[in-house]
């Protein structure tokens, strides 16, 4: 029987550099996947920061004589454990289309909708709480495959 390091001929295998080849073959695919690994956990990070932001800045909103910089405040305060607040864009709008019949909420937008002052609003007046973050801004690493998107989340309430 033949040892591994030997040939048919008994003269032994040379193998001096496969290892490095190897090596150089693999590592560059191993370290993209680790910083794809690492960029999409910190965007699932980001996004989750934002969405429980905006719902308790939304929950905040929802009570009487709350007014919308408190809410703003509320909310740059939770995103700020994860990223720097300054660069959130913050909207309350006005969200009674959700009220109206036959309302098709997968063509809203939320920009074309009216601010509302949460210290003037009714009992039962329904908006909602949008929260954006240009990807760029806080990625880890240079986001050369998803260049110009930006990580959005939003929450709807009524005033009590």
């Amino acid at each position: 029987m033949l040892s591994p390091r030997t040939s048919p001929s008994n003269a032994p295998v040379r193998r001096h550099g496969a290892l490095t080849v190897e090596v150089a073959l693999i590592m560059p695919i191993f370290v993209l996947f680790l910083a794809a690994l690492l960029e999409f956990g910190h965007f699932c990070l980001v996004r989750h920061m934002m969405q429980a932001a905006a719902r308790r800045g939304a929950h905040l909103g929802s009570f009487e004589s709350t007014t919308n910089t408190q809410v703003e405040a509320k909310i740059r305060e939770i995103a700020g454990s994860v990223i720097d607040p300054n660069l959130l864009t913050i909207q309350i709008r006005d969200a009674s289309v959700f009220d109206t019949a036959n309302f098709n909420a997968t063509t809203l937008n939320v920009s074309s909708l009216p601010t509302v002052d949460l210290s003037d609003a009714d009992t039962g007046d329904c908006f909602i709480v949008r929260v954006e973050v240009p990807y760029d801004n806080v990625a880890i690493l240079p986001p050369f495959w998803i260049k110009g998107k930006t990580i959005a989340t939003q929450a709807a309430m009524r005033h009590e």
